[in-house]
């Protein structure tokens, strides 16, 4: 099996050279399987440019959001058997401040374990401290990576939904930006697919990744 994780910072050369040498071994009748992890605007750029023909066959699998209660239990078992004594206190905090996104429930427990390692009387404040790590890596490696291709009207229409605390109303955001209903439903529709926001329900939308909103408020306006 071969994993490789963080796709959107990959070099396509050498996914292409990665990808040449699994076809030989597919064509030899090897037993061989190669999973792929990243944004996912990333992982349908790959899928879509032609690196490879056979994987435009791959499954495409969305992580979704857990349930933070499941997330909770989760970390609850893997540091008791780690040997770790995390008041319930202090795993409720973690575990609420992933919010299920798959990327920071990994980065919460590891840089929780880490600060663990260090400090054995875990307390709030080592769970804040691995908390704003995690929070600091999702920023540079996922929101400024999903980011990165978004055009200026794209990034209107996300400052434009900054605005609200929850999920944002379609017409509001065209009425912020300042444009037709139809324009910037196609902005929302780009970003949708790039996995930056995700429908609600009608005309009703919401960030899709964790700390989006705060990230977008710190920029200059």
């Amino acid at each position: 099996m071969i994993t490789v994780d963080e796709i959107h910072a990959a070099e396509r050369i050498e996914i292409s050279q990665l990808a040449a040498s699994i076809q030989h071994f597919i064509r030899d009748g090897l037993p061989i399987g190669l999973v792929f992890a990243g944004l996912p605007s990333a992982v349908s750029d790959l899928l879509n440019e032609g690196v490879a023909t056979f994987l435009r066959r791959a499954d495409r699998i969305d992580l979704h959001a857990a349930a933070v209660r499941d997330v909770e239990r989760s970390y609850a078992h893997i540091f008791t058997g780690g040997g770790f004594d995390l008041p319930p206190t202090v795993v409720h905090k973690a575990a609420n401040a992933t919010a299920g996104y798959p990327f920071l429930i990994q980065l919460v427990g590891y840089f929780l374990w880490q600060e663990a390692e260090l400090e054995p009387a875990v307390t709030e404040s080592t769970a804040n401290r691995a908390i704003d790590q995690a929070r600091r890596r999702n920023t540079r490696v996922v929101i400024q990576a999903a980011l990165s291709t978004a055009s200026s009207r794209d990034m209107d229409y996300l400052k434009a939904m900054s605005v609200d605390a929850g999920p944002s109303k379609a017409r509001d955001i065209a009425a912020r930006m300042g444009a037709s209903s139809s324009l910037a439903g196609n902005h929302r529709a780009r970003l949708i697919d790039a996995g930056i926001v995700e429908p609600v329900s009608y005309g009703v939308v919401r960030f899709a990744i964790p700390g989006l909103r705060s990230y977008l408020l710190s920029l200059p306006q």
